[in-house]
């Protein structure tokens, strides 16, 4: 929890502070994350002690005199690896759009200080593992022209970074974009007015979405405990999640699932209500609010198809899947397919298409949790939240029937 506190306190000093910032606008995001990012790992570091849990495969003291070979060949390895992703960025039509521009100069502006700390942290790490030939080691032997021991590991290592080398490109432009949209407005927070606070309210909390998520999906690190347990292993759960993501949502998704076709929201109808207005609007604030809690709540283990530890606090101690749940309701509440504006035919359809979407992340649901449940610690997790969860708790509330005699 307080990994996340101090996170979100360090976004909101690092937004004001960086506003009048004379730089591009992707130097000052970096600038926003590295100043969320550090008490971030501080507080797990200092406070959670993270780096002594049995899950990061580290000790607390050296257990070893530096190596020399399997550091270079981790090195080596780490640089394979950077290289594959960097040839994919540059092989891959989709990457040559503008829209990844931000990130790929960012890419760069962060080179040297990869180069000068990887061969650092490597070496340092090296001595603490328990089992210090992992998949960076096994690659380093295989570019010596060994046989890998392990090639599952490697199997494992590929899907992991695939998966970070598409999510975090895409975290950082959007959160490049929505601060230089934040940066745009008037420094004066909208409490005056309803609409110009609920516009202000649904950017400021998306953003904290993406941020988080730009600032978890590059600290994969084993020393904050932060690393890749584990990848989904099936392709249905890859293509079910990726489905919901550019480019992907962009060419298939709006074309076949647009449920907001007639393109009149919850303004449109409730506009002429005030009250009722406010009320609406009020409940679709709450709800971004617990999907932005769900995503700061992970803190630096934010990813998706993967299984990087399991989180218990905040909105999770209550429902397996808050941001899913919450995100869902508030699409329903934002374009109001029941009320469509073309006639009854084209509500039932916007309603049918918007079920849809909510099937989607239903399976997206199903396929995370049959990943999770590899791990004996979601088992229990689970068991947890269906005896003491918001749905038993609501059950337990229900009066009982009557008893036949």
């Amino acid at each position: 929890m307080w990994s996340g506190i101090a996170g979100l306190a360090a976004m909101i000093a690092a937004v004001i502070m960086l506003r009048s910032w004379q730089q591009p606008d992707h130097v000052r995001t970096l600038a926003v994350l590295a100043v969320v990012a550090l008490p971030m790992v501080v507080v797990d570091l200092q406070f959670y002690r993270v780096q002594l849990n049995a899950s990061s495969g580290l000790s607390a003291a050296p257990l070893r005199p530096f190596d020399m070979k399997r550091s270079l060949h981790k090195l080596a390895g780490l640089w394979l690896t950077v290289g594959v992703v960097a040839a994919l960025y540059w092989l891959l039509p989709v990457y040559a759009d503008s829209f990844y521009d931000p990130f790929k100069q960012v890419a760069l502006y962060g080179l040297p200080a990869l180069v000068l700390l990887s061969p650092v942290y490597i070496a340092f790490v090296d001595r603490l593992q328990r089992q210090p030939e992992d998949a960076y080691a096994e690659l380093g032997r295989l570019i010596a022209g060994d046989r890998p021991r392990d090639w599952s590991m490697l199997v494992a290592h590929g899907r992991g970074w695939i998966i970070k080398g598409f999510f975090l490109p895409l975290m950082f432009v959007y959160t490049n974009n929505d601060l230089a949209a934040l940066w745009a407005r008037s420094p004066l927070l909208p409490i005056d007015n309803f609409e110009h606070f609920f516009s202000f309210g649904i950017d400021f909390l998306y953003l904290v979405d993406v941020l988080f998520a730009a600032v978890a999906y590059t600290l994969t690190l084993r020393l904050t405990d932060s690393h890749i347990r584990s990848a989904e292993p099936s392709v249905s759960g890859w293509v079910i999640c990726l489905f919901c993501y550019p480019p992907f949502w962009s060419s298939v998704g709006v074309k076949y699932l647009a449920y907001d076709q007639d393109g009149a929201y919850w303004g449109h109808f409730l506009g002429p209500y005030p009250l009722l207005y406010g009320l609406w609007g009020s409940v679709i604030l709450a709800l971004v609010v617990v999907y932005a809690w769900a995503t700061v709540s992970f803190g630096l283990r934010f990813s998706n198809l993967t299984n990087r530890g399991i989180i218990t606090n905040g909105p999770y101690r209550w429902v397996k899947h808050p941001a899913y749940l919450c995100k869902n309701i508030s699409w329903w509440m934002i374009s109001m397919p029941f009320l469509g504006t073309a006639g009854w035919t084209t509500a039932m359809q916007s309603c049918l298409l918007l079920a849809g979407v909510n099937a989607v992340y239903w399976l997206r649901a199903v396929t995370e949790e049959r990943h999770l449940a590899a791990d004996p610690a979601y088992r229990e997790y689970q068991d947890f939240i269906a005896r003491h969860g918001l749905w038993a708790k609501l059950l337990r509330s229900l009066p009982r029937g009557e008893r036949v005699a």
